[in-house]
């Protein structure tokens, strides 16, 4: 099976005046987990098996945890399918990728 899986954190920090302001940390993690992703204004989309994609959301709640977040609210949309779906196939008609993204 292929998966993509599309993930928006939404961390409440008691203690900053800017609403939600450690997603850049989350989009960090993300970028560093070596997986295949694209980020967007409101999401970011990860391309893995299933295993990968649920533990960089385990990642992502636990860092967030870490960083004295009250909560996080984790909104995920997963599709799966049979057939390989790329991010690069999907925008290609949007976006110019470089040959090693």
């Amino acid at each position: 099976m292929n998966y993509l899986m599309s993930i928006q954190v939404l961390p409440y920090h008691p203690g900053d005046k800017e609403l939600y302001s450690h997603t850049s940390g989350a989009i960090d993690l993300i970028e560093n987990s070596g997986l295949t992703h694209f980020v967007g204004p409101q999401e970011t989309t990860v391309e893995g098996n299933l295993d990968e994609l649920f533990s960089l959301v385990k990642k992502l709640n636990l860092y967030l945890a870490e960083q004295g977040c009250e909560h996080v609210t984790s909104n995920i949309k997963l599709v799966q399918s049979k057939e390989e779906n790329r991010i690069k196939d999907i925008l290609a008609d949007y976006y110019e990728f470089e040959d090693d993204e």
